[in-house]
């Protein structure tokens, strides 16, 4: 397998991971009362900058994510004309 592919792999994975904790860090879901004297309910306040980053960071993943599976083709393509054309 290429090396190359491989590090694109893992970097797609890391920005995944990461992009996905931004988002869920950016939305919050804590009960509260809205000010009012009243029993909490849960009320979903999305933080824009962490949910924003979060896209961008999973869309990033994703164009990795799609760069290395065309890396791995066009070497394993590469590997079997070498093999055939021997």
């Amino acid at each position: 397998m290429n090396r190359r592919a491989v590090v694109t792999a893992l970097v797609a994975v890391v920005l995944l991971v990461v992009g996905v904790l931004c988002v869920a860090h950016g939305v919050d879901t804590a009960p509260s009362t809205g000010g009012l004297l009243v029993s909490p309910v849960p009320l979903t306040r999305v933080l824009g900058a962490w949910v924003a980053s979060g896209v961008v960071l999973v869309t990033a993943a994703l164009v990795c994510g799609i760069d290395a599976v065309a890396r791995w083709r066009a070497a394993s393509r590469t590997e079997r004309a070498d093999r055939s054309g021997a």
